[in-house]
């Protein structure tokens, strides 16, 4: 138990510089595909910031100027408050840092057409965004925005956040195809699919994985997990080749997780034997850690 508790505790230290490192990352990150790539091919990004850009698109048609990162800051303010409510100051702070980021960095990235075409714009653009999104989550916080809501459904539900994202924007594929016309729309719905599959990539914390140990030592083993998050089942059993007492410890845990148990598991016992397996489904009183 003191084990866990030293290594989390450890953990939980470094990563903070980690996550502001992220969080500043993500809003240059964003600023970077959405002025330099995206609104050169009238393509539109997911959550908060496709948003904006439709907004701002629509509302320039009536000759009212509103900045993107302004009407980013005021869409966000329900939802930041929502996110308090939900998940708490921890998670949510860094997702401010991140939006804030993200308006400043807005403001200082000009808009530019670096490139001519429209499609290699698109890609660009929202590779570059779904990877800032996607390390966003691995890191332990969202983006603000619609990904509060995101998170909540991965969480409850356990659906990757790509394909949230997906469902989840195609009102603004809708409305850009209605008021912008199918072009547009067309643009933007690749780029969502982009920047999904990049997001599912790089959050690799949704997926989840069996852990099977077999070991000697389970007595230590298993005291050693006993405090961790997820709980585990243990088979008391006996080795074929030696005829010796082996038993089988089974876990469901994140695939993120896997380093740190792996270490964890063999400072009890250096022989055993460690072996992970992908879980499509999980049915049950299942923690995930955020």
């Amino acid at each position: 138990m003191s084990i866990i508790r030293t290594k989390l505790k450890r953990l939980r230290t470094s990563s903070w510089l980690s996550k502001i490192i992220v969080s500043i990352s993500y809003g240059f990150f964003s600023a970077v595909g959405i002025n330099l790539f995206l609104n050169s091919a009238n393509s539109y990004s997911i959550g908060i910031p496709g948003i904006a850009q439709l907004l701002h698109a629509i509302l320039m048609i009536y000759q009212i100027k509103i900045s993107i990162a302004k009407l980013v800051i005021l869409l966000n303010i329900p939802l930041v408050i929502t996110s308090l409510i939900i998940f708490g100051w921890n998670y949510t702070v860094f997702s401010l840092i991140a939006v804030s980021a993200n308006v400043v960095f807005l403001k200082i990235v000009p808009v530019s057409h670096i490139l001519s075409d429209s499609l290699t714009n698109t890609i660009m653009g929202s590779t570059i965004i779904g990877l800032g999104i996607g390390l966003c989550f691995r890191t332990g916080f969202s983006t603000g925005g619609t990904d509060v809501v995101v998170s909540y459904i991965q969480k409850k539900f356990h659906k990757n956040i790509g394909f949230i994202n997906t469902i989840i924007n195609g009102a603004i594929l809708i409305i850009v195809a209605s008021v912008l016309g199918l072009k547009g729309a067309i643009y933007s719905l690749i780029g969502m699919v982009i920047t999904s599959y990049f997001m599912d990539k790089i959050y690799i914390q949704q997926r989840d994985v069996t852990l099977v140990v077999l070991t000697k030592k389970s007595s230590a083993v298993s005291s050693s997990l006993r405090g961790y998050t997820h709980g585990a089942t243990m088979f008391y059993g006996k080795g074929i080749y030696r005829n010796e007492k082996t038993d089988m410890l089974i876990s469901v845990i994140q695939k993120n997780e896997i380093s740190l148990l792996k270490k964890m598991i063999l400072s009890e016992d250096e022989n055993a034997f460690i072996s992970v397996q992908n879980t499509s489904l999980i049915s049950g009183n299942y923690i995930k850690r955020l």
